[in-house]
């Protein structure tokens, strides 16, 4: 991903190491005044704050009352886990990109962050339908549902399947995509 280039276009995180088009961004510096820019990184930084400490209380609960402790509620703690990592890593390392329109912290860096973000979105998603499914279980299959409760599928698995399908569906396209293509991005001069 470049820092930016000399004609003032920055390549967004999600283009980065892809082959795609280089996106040109104005730099919202420009766009907006400095009481905008302030207002938005406040804002921003809230948004992440909440989404980190709203998925921490989910994982107390989860640990201190071990009446939480049944198999679909397994699958709220993997949803709490993901986006708590969304919270922590993802909003935080995006917020001076979103604000200035420029990644300023390396190839490196950027390839870690489209990796983590891909993975932690996606593995929320694939939580929210395992946890729907589970419910329409519930629902539609009670009494079936209530006996295979302590017999069978073991929520740890569903939960290490998510993870690992998460990861399988862009990670690897993302890590080994110079090494596919045969080349660097054009215009890469080594910063992410």
């Amino acid at each position: 991903m470049e820092s930016g280039g000399l004609d003032g276009t920055a390549e967004t995180p999600h283009t980065a190491g892809t082959g795609n088009e280089t996106l040109s961004t104005q730099s919202p510096s420009s766009e907006f005044s400095l009481g905008v820019l302030v207002l938005l990184a406040f804002l921003m930084v809230l948004l992440a704050l909440v989404t980190i400490l709203g998925n921490i209380l989910v994982i107390l609960a989860f640990i201190m009352d071990r009446n939480l402790r049944h198999r679909s509620n397994y699958f709220f703690l993997n949803l709490a886990i993901s986006d708590f990592a969304v919270g922590a890593f993802c909003m935080p390392l995006y917020i001076p990109y979103s604000l200035t329109g420029k990644w300023y912290l390396g190839r490196g860096i950027c390839k870690l962050w489209l990796v983590m973000d891909y993975l932690l979105c996606t593995a929320s998603v694939f939580n929210i339908v395992l946890i729907s499914y589970d419910r329409f279980l519930s629902v539609t299959k009670a009494v079936s549902y209530r006996a295979q409760q302590g017999i069978t599928s073991n929520p740890v698995v569903k939960m290490v399947a998510i993870w690992v399908f998460a990861f399988l569906l862009y990670c690897p396209a993302i890590l080994f995509w110079e090494h596919v293509a045969g080349h660097k991005k054009k215009g890469s001069r080594g910063a992410g």
